[in-house]
């Protein structure tokens, strides 16, 4: 489990990377310009910027509550139901990032979905000891 956790982490610092990384593509050395300054005014960002930093976001707020939960399986020392839906998360939360940013139909709400079905299962395996 606690590879999980340090992917998942690893993969929300990839994700801080990714909005400015993109901007960088598009509008080149304007971007690290901006960077270098006080940022006084916001810089506007290009679509795939934008869901990008949106993905960022959405993982801030799913951190909260797959880092207790999986902080929880590890002081249980849970196997089974608990690490699988880590690892289910894990890997709705890595296809979750293209699937935001390139907005094909309804796959970034499958995906959504695929990674909270993980954090049921974690919530599953916790209750179920507590």
């Amino acid at each position: 489990m606690v590879y999980l956790i340090l992917a998942v982490l690893a993969l929300y610092v990839m994700q801080t990377f990714l909005p400015s990384a993109i901007m960088s593509r598009a509008k080149g050395p304007e971007v690290m310009h901006y960077a270098g300054g006080p940022r006084d005014e916001p810089l506007e960002l290009t679509i795939p910027a934008a869901r990008a930093a949106r993905a960022l976001q959405n993982m801030s707020e799913a951190l909260f509550v797959f880092l207790p939960l999986a902080l929880l399986a590890v002081m249980f020392e849970l196997d089974g139901l608990a690490v699988w839906g880590a690892a289910i998360f894990l890997l709705a939360r890595i296809a979750y990032v293209p699937a935001y940013i390139t907005a094909i139909g309804l796959t970034r709400s499958i995906v959504w979905t695929i990674g909270h079905v993980g954090l049921g299962m974690m919530i599953w395996a916790v209750v179920g000891v507590a």
